[in-house]
């Protein structure tokens, strides 16, 4: 089955690193690369000492989270695709669920956040998440995915900016 390949670790390490070995590049890689995605997005990507400490932070401290985020993207960015191109909003947003919720559907903050996209009880009823003692939208991946993209629709026509948005 062709579509296997996708979980291939011998197809996937093209470039033949170790299992255990953790790529570095210089600064001017990285800054290639980031210029490269740039001419590819709405949205202004730059490459700095704050977006360098992420990647080490990604790359080499939480390589394991990473390494599973990215196995789950092939899960959620379909669909987060999707609905993000129905709502005509830049398809870089599905990253935003990365960072909320580390693609974990059940994920909960401290402060009451739920869900793959972290919202906050309230919101989530704005958007019209059933929460009760026994539903809870909020963890809902299609459900919350759909409330997302109006949210964020609804910020975008406050700031007409998805950096800020994005913020």
């Amino acid at each position: 089955n062709d579509s296997l390949h996708i979980f291939d670790s011998a197809i996937l390490n093209r470039y033949g690193y170790s299992p255990q070995e953790i790529p570095v590049f210089p600064d001017s890689v990285y800054r290639q690369r980031i210029e490269q995605l740039n001419r590819e997005t709405t949205i202004p990507l730059v490459y700095n000492q704050h977006v360098l400490d992420f990647i080490n932070l990604y790359a080499v401290r939480k390589r394991g989270l990473s390494s599973r985020m990215l196995g789950l993207s092939y899960v959620y960015f379909p669909m987060f695709e999707e609905l993000l191109d129905r709502y005509n909003i830049p398809l870089e947003m599905k990253y935003l669920a990365m960072v909320e919720s580390a693609l974990n559907p059940t994920a909960g903050s401290r402060m009451g956040a739920k869900g793959l996209w972290q919202f906050m009880y309230g919101t989530g009823k704005v958007y019209n998440l059933k929460v009760t003692s026994l539903v809870d939208d909020r963890f809902d991946p299609y459900k919350s995915t759909e409330a997302a993209c109006q949210h964020m629709l609804d910020l975008y026509d406050i700031y007409e900016d998805w950096f800020l948005v994005l913020a």
